[in-house]
């Protein structure tokens, strides 16, 4: 009897390093960094029946903390969570559009509630398209009469309310609906809303002035309809923990003179702050130092000046000039002070005010407050870093 031997090789492949600083999308709580206080409450809100209106500037993590919460929800399986993004909407057809393709992208059509879902978007008698590369539909609407897409609204809202489960539906950019040809939008929406038991709401967005007004004022519909949460930066002690740790846990090291530039840096503005670590990461370094990082910054800036000189092309001289000063100011509190106009040589202060207004239309600056006033700063945080340099 003859006996064969086999030998089996057996090859091990080396699994790539997932980078742990996503700069898109939400890849779980593992990656993601603190806000406890903020989905506290707006899980509780949408726990207990209460609407919230969710504030800060862009790139500071809304959709990120959004995600998270439905993360959190959607583990009980008692609550259905939708979430829309209305920021390219320009009137009240195109939202209905949006929130119909949120609605179906959300409960897929072969499942039980999903075919009852799309069963009444289709009586609605939408134009239904799926996009080439996802296959996810897509919907959009065309009306006759301004009546017909009001009625439809208000038949999805309340379809929504009666589904088998609460709902939280969250609405980003929501100030937009300010900008529809419409002007009855806002009391339209909080006329539906308001009857409803079994939906809540998130109205997020990044227009803090507007959403304040919408929210605050009792001469809008919106008044007092929906508690405060404002997104502000993460504690830089946090941050830096977050970031040691996920440094540490693929095994590499970063000293404490690069977390703290990291954070003062970027100040602590999330979007930036991701980017600059997840490059960090990327370059494969098992030992950051100072040197390390600020070489690393520099790169950034060089990649990105082709894009800035842009920005320079399509602003007036004395907007740039104003955006320059801004930047190296880091915080304008005074934009009509003498000695600001003065130093930084912007004629009149009638010349400032239009260039601020044109700054702010064009999302170059946005306007905020701390302990010490209402101040202006430059929005991209690596612009701004690109033209203290200048």
């Amino acid at each position: 009897m003859r006996y064969t031997f086999c030998v089996i090789h057996f090859v091990y492949l080396r699994m790539p390093v997932i980078n742990p600083f996503p700069v898109t999308g939400y890849h779980g709580p593992a990656y993601f960094c603190n806000r406890q206080t903020e989905t506290k409450r707006l899980h509780d809100n949408a726990r207990n029946g209460v609407h919230s209106t969710l504030l800060s500037i862009r790139r500071m993590g809304k959709t990120g903390l959004l995600n998270h919460l439905f993360h959190k929800l959607n583990a009980r399986r008692d609550m259905y969570c939708i979430y829309v993004d209305i920021y390219a909407t320009l009137n009240q057809t195109d939202l209905l559009g949006q929130l119909s393709t949120a609605i179906l992208q959300t409960f897929p059509p072969r499942k039980g509630i999903g075919k009852q879902v799309m069963e009444f978007i289709t009586a609605l008698r939408p134009v239904i398209s799926y996009d080439n590369l996802t296959g996810k539909p897509e919907v959009s609407f065309h009306f006759a009469q301004t009546r017909q897409q009001e009625q439809s609204l208000g038949s999805l809202l309340r379809f929504l309310d009666g589904l088998d489960r609460p709902v939280l539906l969250a609405i980003d950019e929501f100030q937009q609906i300010a900008t529809y040809p419409e002007k009855n939008t806002e009391a339209l929406l909080r006329t539906l809303i308001q009857p409803l038991r079994n939906t809540r709401f998130v109205f997020s967005g990044s227009s803090k002035h507007v959403l304040m007004e919408m929210f605050s004022s009792n001469k809008r519909p919106f008044f007092g309809s929906a508690q405060l949460v404002e997104l502000k930066q993460i504690p830089q002690a946090d941050y830096a923990i977050f970031i040691r740790q996920h440094f540490a846990s693929s095994r590499r090291k970063i000293d404490d003179p690069s977390l703290q530039f990291i954070c003062e840096w970027t100040k602590l503005h999330t979007y930036y702050t991701q980017v600059l670590c997840n490059r960090l990461f990327a370059d494969g370094h098992t030992k950051i130092d100072l040197g390390i990082t600020q070489a690393t910054c520099s790169q950034l800036l060089k990649e990105q000046e082709a894009h800035f000189f842009q920005y320079r092309n399509l602003l007036t001289a004395i907007q740039w000039q104003t955006l320059l000063a801004i930047a190296k100011e880091d915080k304008l509190y005074q934009p009509h002070a003498r000695n600001f106009i003065t130093k930084y040589r912007l004629g009149t202060p009638s010349n400032v005010k239009r260039s601020l207004e044109a700054l702010l239309s064009k999302e170059m600056i946005y306007q905020d407050q701390d302990a010490s006033g209402n101040y202006y700063r430059v929005y991209d945080c690596f612009l701004a870093r690109w033209l203290e340099r200048q």
